[in-house]
């Protein structure tokens, strides 16, 4: 090969990559002068004929090109091209006569692969074969005390809520699953523009999960779609209709329905709260962060206009995100509206894998986070490839930091989706982050403004407060907030009016006094005959939820209340006030905060 006619045109002009090559190569080109140690030319040939060794090792080990998309990774034969140009004495043209010499030896290890989870809707009837002969022949989903049925019971008994853990531990499960039928689970992409267009064939549950057969790739037979016909606990749905999952009414009757345009542009509320979790700087609040802030002590007086700074407050991801994941349950049910049966529904695993999708998308955006690493999340060991439910040796088990990781330390990425995602989060190459820099080292942290006294003498503050600036007032908003969230036994949604609300329907076109939904979703009955096992794992009610009440400010800010509406997901029966002020925080609060 000569680097004219062939090493050249693999850079500038990637036959194998999706849409416009020459478009794709340009954007190589232009990153590595900017990422690329002393500004890395690859269009020039002896800027590359320099640098060979470390560009082959970079493109094959896949640290090369920076992308979201596995597809842009050099094949093989594009590598061998390389390396035979580099062994052949780097011939510029085929008129030149050059030297061989070994530089680039023919690797001796096996390339590092990685699955790949895909969008659901991009499968070939072919490949979606292929993960519902999995589903069968190794899970057996249709079959009473089969594997299937303890990944069930696994996530309805050991899962993580409403803590910094949740999605991590999922993470883990899914490896687990994906360890045992040696398929990656392809994900359903609830997050895609086109979701929350009723007249869009991707708006609603993707049609694999309601047909009613597949074909089998080994033998050819005509099966029972494991993707619908899956087993509930113990063979009976969360509903009791059914031995098999069951799906909302609506989603299961799909456009022909009254209520389908409603159902589905309930998803545009969802984007919203979804795009608000991505937008956010840090994943969560440490129990010490969550308590910090300036002591009353130290605020030298109270006025009816207290500066804002002394009562510093956040949003975190890992509590938005949650929040949004338990609407889709609740949306999606009624056995994935319920922790004890929602797993053995298919759907929890494509969409548990697209959650991880957008979690990971924060988790890889802001590698400056902090996570409380040495958590367990248990009973997975072996970095969430096995089991272990009785060991007593915490240190075996797989932790929060063995899976805050960019998805390819743990083996796998994820395709392109079909239809575009409403927002992404800007990569580390958009974010222009090089390097990360350390953070600690303080003795002592000292907030801004805190006021010191300065010198060695015998002056002392005539203050211990805080000073505060003169600047401009603040424009807040308001936000309807649950505090003291924990888990209950039965799953709920908690639909959200203005004051003075005409309707009490949450109808997100129609309904103008609509402020939002929250769905909590219980830890259900647990085993039949037992009960819930390992009940200990909800953490006490100390989780927060909270709704941009932004478009009701006026009405607000002349009646600080708002109306709500609790329905019990199970039988569908609304609550009295005196009932659900007896579970944890289902009483809303106004809090008036500083605006975007």
């Amino acid at each position: 090969p000569t680097w004219e006619d062939d090493v050249l045109p693999l850079i500038t002009s990637p036959n194998w990559v999706k849409g416009d090559p020459a478009k794709k190569g340009a954007g190589w080109i232009k990153a590595m002068k900017y990422w690329g140690a002393n500004h890395w030319s690859l269009d020039s040939y002896d800027d590359v004929k320099q640098r060979v060794v470390s560009i082959y090792r970079h493109l094959r080990s896949e640290s090369m090109p920076v992308t979201d998309d596995p597809q842009d990774y050099w094949p093989e034969t594009a590598l061998e091209v390389l390396r035979n140009w580099a062994n052949g004495g780097f011939p510029k043209a085929k008129s030149d006569i050059p030297v061989p010499k070994m530089i680039i030896p023919k690797p001796v290890e096996p390339r590092k692969t990685y699955k790949v989870r895909e969008d659901i809707m991009s499968l070939s009837k072919a490949r979606l074969a292929e993960y519902q002969a999995k589903l069968d022949d190794v899970l057996k989903v249709g079959v009473l005390g089969s594997r299937w049925q303890e990944l069930g019971l696994l996530h309805a008994e050991w899962c993580l809520h409403y803590q910094e853990a949740t999605f991590l531990w999922h993470r883990a499960f899914l490896r687990y699953v994906e360890q045992l039928i040696d398929f990656p689970i392809p994900y359903w992409n609830g997050y895609s523009v086109a979701s929350a267009d009723p007249d869009s064939p991707h708006a609603g549950i993707p049609p694999c999960f309601f047909e009613e057969t597949y074909v089998h790739p080994k033998d050819g037979s005509i099966r029972p779609n494991p993707l619908k016909y899956a087993l509930s606990l113990d063979g009976k749905s969360a509903d009791g209709t059914s031995q098999y999952v069951t799906r909302d009414k609506i989603l299961a009757e799909g456009p022909s329905s009254a209520k389908w345009t409603n159902k589905i542009c309930m998803m545009k509320l969802y984007h919203e709260q979804i795009t608000n979790a991505l937008k956010q700087s840090t994943f969560t609040s440490s129990e010490t962060e969550e308590h910090f802030g300036i002591p009353w002590a130290n605020i030298p007086t109270f006025s009816e206009n207290q500066p804002d700074g002394l009562y510093p407050h956040r949003f975190d991801f890992d509590g938005l995100f949650e929040q949004v994941h338990d609407n889709f349950h609740g949306w999606t049910g009624p056995d994935m509206a319920d922790n004890t049966y929602t797993a053995f529904d298919p759907i929890f695993l494509s969409y548990h894998a697209n959650m991880d999708r957008l979690a990971g998308m924060f988790i890889e955006s802001h590698p400056e986070n902090h996570f409380t690493a040495n958590f367990p999340l248990q009973p997975f060991i072996d970095n969430g490839t096995n089991l272990s439910y009785d060991d007593p040796r915490r240190w075996i088990y797989t932790t929060i930091g063995d899976m805050a990781k960019d998805t390819r330390a743990l083996g796998y990425m994820y395709g392109m989706p079909v239809s575009p995602d409403v927002y992404r989060p800007p990569s580390i190459v958009e974010r222009r982050v090089r390097n990360l820099r350390p953070s600690g080292g303080r003795a002592i942290y000292i907030p801004k403004g805190a006021g010191i006294s300065g010198g060695c003498d015998n002056a002392t503050s005539t203050t211990n407060g805080v000073k505060t600036s003169s600047a401009e007032a603040v424009v807040k908003v308001p936000f309807v907030v649950f505090t003291d969230v924990g888990c209950t036994a039965s799953s709920y949604r908690i639909d959200v009016f203005a004051p003075k609300a005409q309707s009490m329907t949450p109808d997100v076109l129609e309904n103008p006094d609509f402020i939002g939904q929250i769905t909590r979703v219980g830890m259900g009955p647990g085993r039949a005959g037992v009960g819930l096992r390992n009940s200990g794992r909800c953490r006490k009610p100390a989780a927060s939820r909270v709704l941009n009440a932004e478009r009701f400010a006026d009405q607000l800010a002349a009646e600080e209340r708002v109306q709500v509406v609790v329905t019990d997901l199970q039988d569908g029966k609304q609550l009295t006030e005196e009932d659900y002020k007896k579970l944890p925080g289902f009483e809303p609060k106004i809090m008036w905060l500083p605006g975007a």
